[in-house]
């Protein structure tokens, strides 16, 4: 059980990296309110590989600076190169075109949105909520704008802020996955599990694709005690990206918790299929063997351990 309880919490420390790397985002995962006449297409998550998703982008900029060259004026064309440069990482940028569009439209809500978004990106705080706030003061229920608060309070430490902004958000717009995804988080740095998996669950419902909230999910039903579930979860996720090493690891550790050692046996190797260069599922493995009295499959595998998490391998 301690061994089990060490991996574990291990793990539990990786929902909190998914998070912090996804601040600031600003992607918008639900449809239900409307984009920018003849806005940029950008892929989803989930979607097709990077390289195509880089080439329909740069396709994209191509086509909105051809729009700008017949009409400069075309508030809709900056809006859509901010996005796409933002997909691409060139936050300045992203930021320069969300800002003309600003100056021609500046009733433009989104453009508002997308340059606090940029600025919180860039780590400029209290600039961005000056743009959430401009785009309030415009539309009060707009709901991009109270999530984008919501992230700028996570980057600030205001915690509670930011929960209040993310319901706020969540209420207005239900759709809005990265709110969802972004309270469970919350809700589990205040041990709220039963909370965090309620998001969680409604956010996988809305995209199915996110496999990230998958796994975070499962970590929380670790939390409550309910390991089948758990398992369940990261299975269901397995359907969607059978390569994700992480999950065949968190269902082996599951597994050899519940004293199910042949699945765990089962997922452990998986595991190392997918990637054999994590040294840690060895020393899983020998303990596993060393509970059933496999001591030559047990010392094997401590050998492999120490080999490959030395610092030369």
């Amino acid at each position: 059980m301690a061994c089990y309880k060490r991996y574990i919490c291990f793990l539990f420390f990786l929902p909190v990296f998914l998070f912090c790397s996804n601040l600031g985002c600003g992607k918008k995962e639900s449809d239900t309110q409307s984009a920018p006449p003849h806005a940029a297409a950008i892929g989803r998550e989930g979607e097709n590989p990077s390289v195509h998703k880089k080439t329909m982008v740069d396709e994209e900029i191509e086509r909105n600076q051809r729009l700008l060259k017949t009409n400069p004026n075309d508030a809709v064309a900056y809006y859509n190169l901010g996005l796409l440069y933002n997909e691409k990482g060139m936050l300045d940028e992203s930021l320069s075109a969300y800002r003309k569009a600003s100056e021609l439209n500046p009733a433009m809500i989104e453009s508002l949105i997308g340059q606090g978004n940029i600025l919180n990106k860039k780590g400029k705080s209290d600039e961005a909520i000056a743009f959430f706030q401009k785009a309030l003061d415009i539309d009060s229920h707009y709901a991009e704008a109270h999530e984008g608060l919501g992230l700028v309070y996570v980057h600030k430490k205001q915690e509670e802020d930011a929960i209040r902004s993310f319901r706020r958000a969540i209420d207005l717009n239900p759709g809005l996955v990265n709110s969802r995804y972004n309270l469970g988080i919350l809700y589990t740095k205040k041990a709220q599990f039963s909370d965090a998996v309620a998001e969680w669950t409604k956010a996988i419902e809305i995209n199915p694709q996110k496999i990230e909230i998958y796994y975070n999910l499962g970590i929380a039903y670790t939390k409550l005690g309910k390991l089948d579930d758990a398992i369940s979860v990261w299975q269901k996720a397995l359907t969607i990206r059978p390569e994700m090493a992480d999950l065949h690891y968190a269902i082996g550790l599951v597994y050899k918790e519940k004293g199910d050692f042949t699945n765990a046996e089962a997922s452990l190797k998986k595991t190392l299929e997918v990637n054999p260069n994590l040294a840690e599922v060895h020393k899983v493995l020998e303990e596993l063997y060393r509970s059933k009295g496999m001591y030559g499959d047990a010392d094997r595998e401590a050998e492999l351990y120490k080999s490959r998490s030395s610092p030369h391998h």
